[in-house]
């Protein structure tokens, strides 16, 4: 068996395997011993059927197994034991295969180009200090009582914080939106019945409306103007005046409950001082979960500055429609439509690429230095990674791993995770850490 490899460029490489014909009559040899050995022939007990038989019988079954046997083994003398690393498989041209005539099979292979480790210990990775002011243990607590407020119906006009019942239509140069722009979001258009918070800062909807409904009482009628940005999206309202009529039905106004027993019980907590305690622990752990991922982040970023390497055409194209899929598997979940990403396919295409470059290069220079650190994915890292994927599920560890069995590719994953966390936490071992005040934020 002969093996050449010639460029195509620095990620791709043509292999040629060339099969004697004296190697391929082994190979078909052993297949017929095979064949005849499983061999059900009437007449004959197994393994004892005549070989011109079988070959007659079998010949469609012995011609195609052959050429798998051939192309397998061209694939572990040309690829498996190159001495390059191949990434993956682009095409494959195997010819004719026949016993008694050579036979040359082409593989095209992406390859990932030899670099030079960077150096690796004592990178400089910065944290926040893991502690909770009272000032956000008092924002904390007035979110869990904001979650558990009552809106009371009221006569009076609207205050920022009340919630307003409302309904409104936009025009544009004294037309309805819905009828110049039909393909607008309904809630740049016409909204029959819909509930604003009055005044809020951070609502998605119209500011215009949000803040127009403040001092409206239930009857009250009124029209606002909205002044679009110019680069407003959706485009079509980009520097347009909108004016917005809204009729108030109803205004409900945020009661707080009181921090009694009943409320604590609830909360399963002794009184206020136990449950500031427990907010403040959330709020260390959140932030410790910060600086965990902030450090890998940021050991990463210096990975990443540190190597130029090329990357094969195959992988970095795999990748990005992968990551591109469960973005749009994620966000169809939570309502977008094909015709948004369609809408915006170039754009997020180009996120996604840049994306699929990083973490690739990542997972390559990681895994060489896994390779150097020989860090292995042991038997105790797949139970463990099962133990804590089973809790999450809900499901016994038993019966995940008889569905994990039989799916080589999610093993492989596993397995890559395994080996991409424990090189980074090794990295982090050797990296020199500082704390950083956090920025100052307005209580």
């Amino acid at each position: 068996m002969k093996t050449e490899s010639n460029d195509i460029n620095s990620t791709r490489k043509a292999i040629s395997v060339h099969i004697s014909a004296e190697e391929i009559n082994e190979l078909e040899a052993q297949l017929v011993r095979d064949f005849q050995r499983q061999a059900k022939i009437p007449g004959f007990r197994p393994g004892k059927a005549p070989e011109k038989m079988v070959r007659t019988r079998y010949a469609k079954d012995l011609n195609k197994e052959l050429a798998n046997r051939v192309v397998s083994k061209a694939h572990e003398s040309g690829v498996q034991t190159a001495d390059f690393e191949v990434y993956g498989i682009v095409d494959l041209k195997e010819g004719e295969i026949a016993a008694g005539q050579d036979a040359v099979i082409e593989f095209t292979v992406d390859i990932i180009p030899s670099f030079e480790l960077p150096s690796y210990e004592g990178l400089k990775v910065t944290s926040a200090p893991v502690e909770a002011s009272d000032a956000e243990v008092d924002r904390m607590l007035d979110q869990i009582l904001s979650q558990r407020a009552e809106f009371k119906v009221v006569e009076k006009a609207a205050t920022a914080g009340d919630y307003v019942r409302c309904g409104y239509e936009g025009s544009l140069d004294g037309k309805l939106l819905t009828e110049s722009h039909p393909e607008l979001p309904a809630m740049y258009g016409t909204q029959k019945t819909t509930w604003e918070e009055a005044g809020a800062q951070e609502s998605p909807g119209v500011r215009a409306i949000i803040d127009g409904v403040v001092g409206m009482k239930a009857g009250d009628e009124k029209t606002v103007t909205m002044e679009y940005a110019e680069d407003f999206e959706p485009a079509e309202l980009a520097g347009k005046s909108v004016d917005y009529t809204i009729k108030v039905e109803e205004v409900r106004e945020k009661v707080m409950p009181e921090m009694d027993a009943a409320f604590f019980e609830a909360l399963k907590v002794k009184d206020e001082s136990e449950l500031r305690e427990q907010i403040s622990e959330n709020i260390k752990n959140q932030k410790q979960q910060q600086n965990f991922q902030a450090e890998r982040q940021q050991i990463t970023d210096q990975l990443l500055q540190a190597v130029d390497l090329e990357l094969p055409q195959s992988g970095v194209e795999n990748e990005t429609e992968a990551l591109l899929r469960d973005f749009m598997q994620r966000n169809m979940q939570q309502g977008a439509s094909e015709a948004d990403f369609e809408k915006n396919k170039a754009e997020l295409h180009a996120g996604a690429s840049k994306a699929a470059i990083d973490r690739m290069k990542s997972r390559i220079i990681l895994g060489k230095i896994a390779e150097k650190e020989k860090i292995k994915a042991e038997s105790q890292d797949f139970s463990q990674l099962i133990m804590q994927e089973a809790m999450q599920r809900g499901q016994k560890p038993e019966k995940l791993v008889k569905e994990i069995q039989k799916d080589q590719s999610r093993i492989n994953r596993m397995r890559l995770d395994i080996l991409m966390g424990k090189t980074m936490d090794k990295l982090l071992e050797k990296a020199e850490r500082e704390t950083v005040e956090a920025p100052a934020t307005d209580a």
